[in-house]
């Protein structure tokens, strides 16, 4: 299990299982396939490197850590689908080389998934 933390180090999603969680564990705001992670649009939203996820601009959208505490979720098959219809619309999913930068993002990583 990974955390996502915010420019203020708050935790705003969980990675498992190659999906992206809420904090409540109630939904699935995104998935990842490799480095790259998609949310409801049908392309690429950024890519994680160095534990960071950057959107394909180069800002930063959050920071990623290994959350050794926490213990790993039994997902319901409401993520499951969840995760399958995100995975289902996706349509292209290249993008171009990120250049990464410093500057934080004034969009979130859950309204840039949205």
């Amino acid at each position: 299990m990974y955390t996502i933390l915010n420019e203020k180090e708050e935790e705003i999603a969980y990675i498992q299982n190659m999906m992206i969680l809420d904090t409540k564990l109630d939904g699935v705001f995104g998935i990842l396939i490799g480095d790259c992670f998609f949310g409801k649009q049908k392309n690429v939203i950024g890519k994680i490197f160095n534990n960071t996820a950057y959107l394909v601009n180069g800002e930063i959208v959050g920071k990623i850590q290994n959350n050794k505490e926490y213990k790993n979720i039994n997902l319901k098959k409401s993520h499951m689908m969840e995760a399958w219809d995100l995975l289902s619309n996706i349509k292209e999913h290249t993008s171009e080389w990120i250049v990464e930068t410093k500057k934080w993002s004034k969009k979130s990583l859950l309204e840039s998934l949205s």
